[in-house]
């Protein structure tokens, strides 16, 4: 089985790194990281699963010279798929090619489907603590599990295929019935860690730590739980002390938004908080609190963003 990593960064470099490791042919395509990867390999770093070095990965700089493939894993950002993948995806494109789309938020998977009709996706919900530290490097903090579900799949053996290679790496990976409960699941941590973080210029366990912003970020997940459950997704509402709970006990962690607001680059709002508030609305619920923190998200960005061209 041949596989491809659009976008190797933290989550790309984490799986398709695993996967290499574990000895699966693995295809890499690079952006800024293309030089230094080519001449040392990609370095996984882990508390829990020790250190992985791959000195020499198949590395590329452009699609194009990337070979057809059975899988494809996209690792980019949610709002880099509608500017890149029209370029990146179809020369990895073949008859029976499967693309995962490993990424946070609600509808990727549908937007992904309208720029290519007929393609097979699924979608990734990576349970997972890690950044890239520098080109190459990826720190792994914490868990690891990937939860696999289809969008528009007509065989689901395709996915447990996928998932069969997959458990070479040790790694626990899944498939889900219910790709959109994966979705609204991961989004009760996402949107109040991600978004408070930013907001508060603070890291996980801080947010945790503290009464006042634990307290937040159990209403904030709450009204998540309400919103999924408006949508047809049942959640109960006990689920928002059970990720206090995890959050609790992970190793302190600057979520990717964070990152990305840190070094200058877009935030998915959109699909992390846009989308899902829409469609909560849609079924006759208002998310109120996310709704602020798009709100605030969208101003703290679009300051950033004025200063930097001063």
């Amino acid at each position: 089985m041949v596989f491809s990593v659009i976008g190797t960064g933290a989550i790309g470099g984490f799986y398709g790194g695993m996967l290499a490791g574990a000895g699966q042919d693995v295809h890499f395509l690079l952006n800024t990281d293309y030089d230094w990867v080519n001449e040392h390999g990609l370095q996984i770093n882990s508390a829990h699963l020790g250190g992985l070095h791959l000195p020499k990965v198949q590395a590329y700089q452009k699609a194009t010279d990337m070979p057809p493939s059975d899988v494809i894993l996209v690792g980019l950002k949610s709002n880099q798929n509608e500017k890149l993948l029209p370029d990146l995806l179809p020369p990895l494109l073949k008859k029976d090619s499967l693309v995962i789309l490993i990424q946070n938020g609600l509808g990727v998977e549908k937007d992904v489907a309208d720029l290519f009709p007929g393609v097979s996706i699924a979608g990734g919900i990576a349970r997972v603590s890690a950044s890239k530290v520098s080109p190459g490097v990826i720190r792994h903090f914490d868990n690891g599990r990937l939860e696999l579900g289809s969008y528009n799949l007509p065989d689901l053996n395709r996915l447990e295929e996928v998932v069969s290679t997959f458990q070479t790496t040790g790694l626990p990976i899944v498939t889900i019935p219910d790709l959109q409960f994966i979705r609204w699941r991961k989004l009760v941590w996402n949107i109040p860690f991600n978004g408070l973080s930013v907001i508060l210029n603070t890291t996980t366990d801080q947010l945790v730590g503290n009464p006042e912003t634990a307290q937040l970020s159990k209403e904030i997940m709450r009204e998540v739980i309400a919103g999924a459950n408006a949508c047809g997704i049942h959640l109960p509402e006990a689920f928002a002390d059970e990720m206090l709970a995890y959050t609790q006990r992970m190793r302190p962690y600057s979520p990717s938004m964070k990152l990305d607001f840190e070094q200058g680059r877009p935030l998915e709002i959109r699909y992390i908080y846009e989308n899902p508030v829409s469609a909560a609305q849609a079924a006759g619920y208002s998310m109120s609190r996310v709704d602020t923190l798009a709100q605030q998200l969208t101003f703290l960005e679009r300051q950033r963003n004025s200063q930097a061209e001063m």
